[in-house]
């Protein structure tokens, strides 16, 4: 495993969110023989977010919360920062602006917690393409999470792309966490490697365990239960849901997180429907371990379509059955998946799925999720890490080796 490196993180989502993202678990585990400053996102864009109106002010709020707690240490050898700047961005002049503001707050906190000259970078967050050329790094590290040039969040599309064409062509090595994104990225450069996202496997699996366990949240809510845990946006395709849910009355469909975005009112109506709100990740696990069949649905978009779903390996640790849009990172495991590419056939699977799951189906889930636990994950992060960080080490002495033969004639 990686060790003894000075890490700074440039993180698309915060440390403080709903759910822990790939990242949070990614420097947690980095963190047992690394030290790691994490830096919060500071890309919002309120330009975007006013075309959006919906959702916009709860954006806001959690933002604030988050900055709010400024320079935190929530576990050893890991730091976790907020800095403080304009909610816009993809101005020249507020960019310059923001650019130095955010400079200064990061150089500060990395004198206080020591890591004034990190090793690496990894850079998740492409608003960094501007930060980055401050530090003098070793190794830089892009980790392709999303389709992050097609983000809906920020109002100026052209100024993204050019963040994201930046670290992605001045980085050491780029992972990607679908095929899909994989396919894309290797098409124009070396170094690009497909790692998927992990799981906290022992985590779901000590919680299917004790799956007589009652969940009170759901004391009052009548079986059979279709489920989704995670933040609900304008991205769920909630016509889908609305079929689903008026076409199945005698299932109960009940979602966890906190809704951001979206017109829920309709869903909200109906008799079989709940929504729990935030639920803490720890309970998550319970929680799925008390559905009977667990739902991706997201409106089909270049987004979506390339993305790998976080929570799909946290279904299959539960062994629970799944039904899925057409993500193409889930279509490799149609075995054990159902997929459906429109919102009848998502109705249809998921009748299916509580009819025709088969132990033998759950088992083959569950073995796929241990493969991927978050453990297995890092360590094929290390490997590439030090392979390359070996490589490039091999380069540079044979380019200085040429340069004093040159020297010498």
């Amino acid at each position: 495993m990686l060790e003894n490196h000075r890490i700074i993180c440039f993180a698309p989502s915060d440390w403080w969110g709903m759910n822990p993202s790939c990242t949070t678990h990614i420097m947690r585990k980095l963190a047992a023989k690394n030290k790691i400053l994490y830096i919060n996102p500071f890309g919002s864009d309120l330009l975007g977010g006013l075309k959006r109106k919906k959702g916009l002010m709860s954006r806001i709020v959690r933002k604030l919360k988050s900055v709010a707690k400024c320079l935190r240490q929530p576990e050893k050898n890991l730091y976790v920062f907020s800095p403080v700047f304009l909610p816009l961005q993809g101005k020249t002049a507020i960019d310059v602006v923001n650019n130095a503001l955010l400079k200064l707050q990061i150089r500060m906190a990395c004198r206080l917690t020591g890591l004034s000259k990190p090793t690496i970078l990894w850079l998740e967050n492409i608003r960094a393409a501007d930060i980055m050329n401050c530090f003098s790094p070793v190794f830089k590290i892009y980790n392709v999470s999303d389709l992050f040039a097609n983000s809906s969040y920020i109002a100026n599309q052209q100024i993204q792309r050019q963040w994201e064409n930046r670290i992605f062509q001045e980085s050491n090595l780029v992972i990607c966490v679908s095929k899909e994104l994989y396919a894309m990225k290797r098409a124009e450069r070396e170094n690009v490697f497909y790692v998927p996202h992990g799981v906290d496997f022992d985590l779901f699996q000590q919680a299917a365990q004790r799956k007589d366990e009652k969940f009170k949240e759901l004391a009052d809510v009548r079986r059979p239960i279709a489920g989704y845990f995670g933040t609900l946006t304008a991205h769920n395709d909630i016509e889908l849901l609305l079929w689903c849910a008026r076409n199945l009355s005698d299932v109960s469909f009940v979602f966890a997180g906190q809704i951001t975005g979206g017109d829920y009112s309709e869903l909200k109506k109906l008799d079989n429907v709940y929504f729990l709100g935030r639920i803490p990740y720890e309970k998550i696990p319970q929680l799925c371990v008390n559905f009977d069949v667990c739902m991706l649905q997201w409106k089909m978009s270049k987004w979506i379509e390339s993305c790998n779903p976080l929570k799909m390996f946290e279904y299959m640790a539960s062994g629970k059955p799944i039904v899925s849009v057409a993500i193409k990172e889930a279509m490799q495991y149609a075995d054990v998946i159902s997929m459906a590419h429109n919102k009848e056939e998502f109705c249809k699977a998921i009748h299916w799925e509580l009819q025709n799951d088969t132990k033998e189906r759950s088992q083959r889930r569950i073995e796929i999720a241990a493969k991927h636990c978050w453990d297995n994950q890092i360590e094929k992060i290390s490997d590439l890490i030090i392979q390359t960080m070996a490589a490039k080490h091999t380069k540079k002495e044979k380019a200085s080796l040429v340069t004093d033969r040159s020297a010498v004639r």
